[in-house]
């Protein structure tokens, strides 16, 4: 399935979901920038549930920041993959730089977002954490790692497309996995989408104002 953009693919998602039968009263999507807020807006929307940012900023890998090496948020540990980084030989002293480069990065936009984690948002409920696509599944493994922590209830991971390895490697983070597209023959998010123009933190903030956050 190739997808018009991120708000066709999120209707989608809203109604793979609604088919769980989740007790929407105690249910709340988190939602990653800057795609991912495009697609959780209408998730939120159609299941009429509160939909929040989780910033969380990927590291990439040197000549190649698309590469994603680890993932981190502005607080607590980042995750790594440590095999790519091996295969890479990726010298520790890049590690340390890029990762507090992401942390800075990551404050910035919280800041700009006027966002604030707060446990009380997770704590006790079924969290749905969005985003466009997969590509090495290290930015929702981080965003599992963090929710975790709020001692949610159940953790849902809902996302238009990935590859079957990536799904796989992301399973043992989330307690359900919804994933509209698997295709073996996978290079990159935007192949499922006519229209995959990036999102600026603008955008991602316009839409959070007007009533979803």
């Amino acid at each position: 399935m190739i997808f018009n953009d991120r708000r066709h693919a999120g209707k989608i998602l809203a109604q793979k979901l609604l088919k769980l039968k989740l007790n929407l009263k105690n249910t709340t999507v988190a939602a990653i920038p800057r795609g991912g807020v495009a697609v959780a807006v209408e998730i939120a929307d159609t299941l009429g549930v509160a939909a929040y940012p989780l910033v969380i900023k990927k590291i990439g890998a040197p000549q190649n920041p698309e590469l994603a090496i680890g993932a981190c948020a502005s607080w607590g540990k980042p995750v790594w993959d440590r095999w790519l980084i091996a295969d890479l030989k990726i010298p520790a002293d890049y590690l340390k730089k890029e990762l507090l480069n992401k942390k800075r990065e990551a404050q910035a936009r919280e800041k700009f977002l006027d966002v604030k984690i707060s446990p009380a948002r997770f704590k006790g409920k079924i969290v749905i954490v969005v985003d466009d696509g997969l590509a090495t599944g290290q930015t929702v493994i981080a965003a599992s790692k963090i929710i975790r922590e709020f001692e949610p209830k159940e953790l849902i991971l809902s996302v238009p497309c990935g590859s079957p390895a990536v799904i796989e490697k992301v399973e043992a983070d989330y307690d359900k996995v919804i994933c509209i597209e698997q295709s073996a023959d996978y290079w990159a998010v935007g192949q499922f989408y006519k229209d995959f123009a990036p999102v600026s933190d603008s955008e991602v903030k316009e839409m959070l104002t007007a009533g979803y956050r």
